[in-house]
């Protein structure tokens, strides 16, 4: 699949990157959009939404015309490096570090950026820690590059390199405090000397520095020592040096006549603490007044971040949908909350029906049968709900068009995962699943992360969660995590929520339940669990259920998959609405019923919805009848059955003539049901199928 596909609005000329950049892919200027006061953007969108991707494609496209730099939070590299010398440096300041050099080593319009303002405080920092003389010296050498001056700079940069640092290199470990001030003292003092204002003034105004550069550098090496708090607030303190490095470089004559656009810095899996703590820092730098020109832009999981959830505010985010509107004018506004106030939200597109049928048209090469390539296409949207990743793994798996009857056998087509065939259900577990890991999982827990989802991929509601793990066979896999903090977890990792789907989005559950039944002819572990679940309900007093109308129908929607039909039958007929009483209620549970997945197998839906096999009165045989043709037609992974919807109004109208009571609610449903079957639509939406109908 083409990088590009599906983010055309957002890079191409004239489109919201360029503007925001203040340069196209193509070197030329735009426009520019925002500013002063610039927002964070936040990319936002559970996995296989192609956030990584756009960033990458970000730093790809752009990184030749203005200075970018990409950091990946999860990186472990910043923590290993961190752990090499844990007294001056933690996993942010690597994080930063990697930034700095990666504008040390820009060559384009300009020049590098240095960061002396940065290298100051990780100077100090280093200088504080109390490390022997050799460390010191390795330390201070180490950040030596980011000081890589232009040309024009190069007097003021030696005397930078060969007075402060000797000043630092000093300061050894077993010296006593006031030491350690007096060399940060003389680190001052060989800035003045050279000239460099603008870092006394950045640490000058260090809180509780009262102005005094040398008191905020000590004040930054003490807290980053105390470590906590403490440590965050000097974190924070450095991102905002090396901010103002950048701005800085885009000031002056000089400047104004080399430099073109703005600096980026791209922040990927920013939802892990590391990118959490320098985002919430940068917010609250801009609203508190310190504007620079640098563009933020990170990779957030889901739609309200967890740094900002509990903060309060009266109007809703700043949101933009990029596949549905023009950037929106952003202003900041107080309202949003402190932070939110400056965050531009933008939800990460989904590919359309053309972008699909495209990538599926070059993966089949030569002139693919138009009925194969039609059903491969429906396939393909209704499992990815147009998430990037899934189509076009999806599509991979779809290359040779093979027959489908349910769209969950194209899972069990062969993917590469590493270089390796796997089914493409595989590739896709492993990738958005095994490899997108909850960011608070407990380490115990990650091993059994896969399998538990598995298991309650048959759940519908919180209890029917907690049911499956409290039973014995599911227990010991629960390993202690209730249903409750799987749901916690899955909303953490950016997978959405279905009010009627405990996993609440469609393809995400195809995959697990297509994993949990296994073989067409298998599916032990999807019946046990489906039987758990209908012996819960069974075993609890009729009452009203939200999914499902009463907890009977909840349990009975369990056991038409694990056992058949005749129970579901024989309780519609006990039920049936003769004299109208209740007539609604009784087709809401119909409904209900027939929403159970494909048993899997051979199918014999399609027989029984014409020849009742239940043994019983007419009604039941009628019953039988027409639960399997509503069942056809609420079929979800498969394109909609045209016979199915007729024999659902034909037997719905048959029942209406002979029950004169409830004929006008009867009426009523085979005309709306009809008319939904006819139009690709579920007969009853719920958030995690909103989709099916376009496209499908």
């Amino acid at each position: 699949m083409s990088r590009e596909l599906g983010f055309e609005g957002l890079i191409e000329d004239e489109g919201f990157f360029p503007g925001l950049f203040g340069r196209n892919a193509r070197g030329r200027d735009e426009k520019l959009l925002y500013g002063p006061d610039l927002p964070v953007v936040l990319l936002t969108g559970g996995p296989g939404m192609g956030k990584q991707r756009l960033l990458e494609l970000l730093r790809d496209r752009f990184g030749r015309r203005v200075p970018v730099a990409y950091a990946d939070c999860a990186d472990p590299r910043y923590a290993a490096e961190a752990g090499r010398r844990p007294a001056c440096r933690s996993e942010a300041t690597e994080t930063m570090y990697d930034v700095a050099l990666r504008m040390s080593e820009w060559e384009g319009p300009g020049g590098a950026l240095p960061t002396p303002r940065f290298f100051a405080g990780m100077a100090a920092v280093a200088a504080g820690a109390r490390l022997r003389r050799r460390e010191l010296e390795q330390e201070l050498e180490r950040y030596r590059t980011l000081l890589r001056p232009r040309r024009a700079l190069g007097r003021f940069m030696r005397n930078l390199l060969t007075g402060y640092l000797s000043a630092l290199a000093g300061v050894v470990a077993p010296a006593a405090a006031p030491l350690v001030g007096a060399g940060l003292t003389e680190f001052l003092e060989k800035l003045a000397s050279t000239g460099a204002e603008p870092v006394r003034v950045t640490y000058g105004d260090y809180p509780g520095a009262a102005g005094s550069a040398g008191t905020g550098l000590r004040l930054l090496a003490h807290d980053f020592q105390e470590g906590g708090e403490e440590r965050r607030f000097a974190e924070g303190f450095l991102f905002r040096a090396l901010r103002e490095d950048l701005d800085a470089a885009y000031t002056g004559l000089g400047a104004a006549l080399n430099r073109v656009g703005r600096p980026a810095v791209l922040f990927q899996h920013a939802n892990w603490p590391v990118g959490r703590a320098l985002l919430a820092a940068a917010l609250a730098d801009r609203a508190d007044g310190h504007r620079e020109r640098t563009v933020l832009v990170a990779s957030e999981r889901v739609g309200e971040p967890l740094f900002l959830a509990d903060e309060p505010r009266t109007e809703e985010r700043a949101y933009y949908r990029p596949d549905q509107e023009e950037p929106p004018d952003w202003q900041r506004l107080p309202a949003r909350g402190r932070l939110g106030q400056g965050v531009l939200m933008l939800r990460m597109p989904l590919l359309t029906t053309e972008h699909i049928h495209k990538e599926l048209q070059q993966h089949t090469g030569g002139a693919p049968e138009a009925a194969r390539l039609r059903r491969a296409q429906s396939a393909v949207h209704r499992l990815s709900g147009r998430r990037p990743r899934m189509v076009q793994r999806l599509v991979e798996a779809a290359g040779e068009l093979p027959e489908l009857d349910n769209d969950r056998e194209l899972l069990d087509q062969p993917a590469g995962l590493d270089g390796a065939p796997l089914p493409v259900r595989d590739v896709l577990l492993a990738e958005l699943v095994l490899r997108q890991l909850p960011e608070r999982l407990p380490v115990e827990h990650t091993g059994r992360w896969l399998d538990l989802l598995t298991q309650l991929s048959v759940a519908h509601t919180g209890d029917c969660a907690r049911a499956l793990l409290r039973s014995p066979e599911l227990e010991q896999l629960a390993g202690g995590l209730t249903a409750d903090e799987v749901g916690r977890y899955l909303h953490q990792s950016g997978w959405p929520a279905c009010e009627r789907h405990f996993i609440g989005d469609f393809g995400l559950r195809q995959l697990l339940m297509s994993r949990l039944h296994g073989p067409p002819e298998a599916g032990t572990e999807w019946r046990r669990n489906h039987s758990l679940l209908h012996a819960h309900y069974r075993s609890r007093a009729e009452a009203p259920d939200r999914a499902f109308g009463t907890t009977a129908a909840h349990g009975l929607n369990h056991d038409l998959v694990a056992n058949g039909p005749e129970r579901a039958v024989h309780h519609l007929a006990a039920r049936f609405p003769a004299d109208g009483v209740g007539a609604e209620e009784w087709c809401d549970q119909l409904l209900a019923l027939a929403q159970a997945p494909s048993p899997g197998g051979h199918d014999e839906r399609h027989a029984r919805m014409t020849v009742a096999r239940v043994e019983g009165t007419r009604l039941e045989r009628q019953l039988d009848e027409l639960l399997h043709a509503v069942w056809l037609c609420e079929e979800r992974t498969r394109p909609p059955d045209i016979a199915a919807a007729d024999r659902m109004a034909q037997l719905l109208q048959e029942l209406a003539r002979e029950y004169a009571g409830a004929a006008p609610v009867l009426t009523a449903r085979a005309g709306r049901w009809d008319r939904r079957a006819r139009n690709r639509q579920p007969l009853q939406s719920c958030s995690c199928t909103s989709h099916i109908g376009e496209g499908s």
